[in-house]
């Protein structure tokens, strides 16, 4: 029996549906997903439906633009049957920010469902939608729509666009032929992408337009070759204009960068042992998870580099805040590195010091 909290099972993106009508369009998802896993899960998924109707009237106000809902409906179930953890919904109101985000056209990128008929049997105004995810999918959309950073694209034909998986937006027309002749024009070119000039902000919880780093600018569709067989490491190409490839390729160049800064970390780290003559004391450790525990407890953290696979931890450092976590994606089998050797945890303390004296 487990009485941990349950996973997310379910997130919907809600704009502008009123709980009856939201009700219809579930009732259509339900016969959709009559061929979905096994039969317990099917059963399991039909009763998450019945109760984010009866749950999301609470938070429905008639006397509010008809009582329409705008926001995340998050439903948390277990999936397997022999649990005592409770199901339950959330639902988290747009801010004015995140409406005007979401009702911006064409940012949000995947399946729309719309409102063809509204409560009073008329036809929907075509803006009204709401958008579903499933399982592992609830929980990947969530990450990307609350806190993924974006990748900046561009391409030769469509423009420069700012993307994570689930939402983009195009910033500008592409660049004319004669403005990129050569290596030296491209990097000029990418040096004068600003922040709101062209950059946009696609973020969710404030206005905050990326900016160019060493891993976030990618080429993608067709560049010729004077210019892609001779990219510096801070620019990538792609000839896929796929959203998802597009990222995939971001986070691979965002993974390799967190490794170089985690294995600069440990390169000071031996350097300070070695002008120190002190295996104790120092401002960089690595490798114990009981001495990241005592830094954290003891508000002696700075930043931490840890592995994807430190789940527990990286759970409770969202929790907690008060330093910075990069989570990385350790290599395996021959491409293991420094990283990975000294265990996959690296973490910089606020000045040098010997964990073993705070217990």
């Amino acid at each position: 029996m487990s009485s941990s909290s349950p996973p997310l099972m379910m997130l919907l993106l809600i704009n502008g549906f009123s709980p009856t009508e939201l009700a219809a369009s579930l009732g259509k998802l339900k016969s959709e997903t009559k061929n979905l896993g096994t039969h317990n899960q099917r059963e399991l998924y039909w009763k998450a439906y019945g109760d984010i109707q009866k749950d999301l009237n609470k938070y429905s106000d008639k006397s509010i633009d008809d009582g329409k809902l705008y926001g995340l409906v998050k439903h948390y179930r277990s999936m397997e049957r022999d649990t005592d953890s409770e199901p339950r919904t959330e639902f988290e109101e747009f801010t004015k920010h995140q409406l005007a985000l979401v009702q911006t056209p064409r940012v949000f990128m995947g399946r729309h469902i719309r409102l063809l008929v509204d409560d009073e049997g008329e036809v929907g105004t075509g803006k009204e939608f709401f958008m579903p995810w499933f399982g592992q999918d609830a929980e990947n959309a969530y990450k990307d729509i609350t806190e993924g950073e974006e990748a900046i694209s561009i391409d030769s034909e469509r423009g420069v666009f700012v993307s994570t998986r689930i939402k983009r937006k195009n910033c500008a027309g592409p660049p004319s032929k004669d403005q990129i002749k050569s290596m030296e024009a491209l990097q000029k070119y990418i040096a004068e992408l600003k922040a709101d000039a062209p950059l946009q902000s696609i973020a969710w919880n404030s206005h905050s337009p990326p900016k160019v780093t060493t891993y976030n600018v990618i080429l993608t569709g067709i560049w010729q070759n004077t210019i892609t067989h001779h990219l510096p490491p801070s620019i990538a190409y792609t000839n896929t204009t796929s959203m998802h490839e597009v990222y995939d390729l971001f986070e691979t160049r965002r993974n390799e960068e967190h490794i170089q800064e985690a294995e600069l970390l440990i390169t000071k780290m031996l350097t300070e042992i070695a002008k120190s003559h002190n295996d104790n004391e120092h401002s960089v450790h690595t490798g114990s998870m009981k001495d990241l525990a005592c830094a954290r407890r003891n508000a002696l953290l700075k930043r931490v580099y840890i592995s994807s696979e430190r789940k527990k931890f990286i759970e409770h450092a969202k929790e907690d805040g008060g330093f910075e976590t990069v989570v990385i994606e350790p290599r395996h089998g021959s491409h293991v590195g420094a990283f990975e050797e000294y265990g996959g945890v690296v973490f910089e303390t606020f000045y040098k010091l010997d964990l073993g004296i705070y217990g």
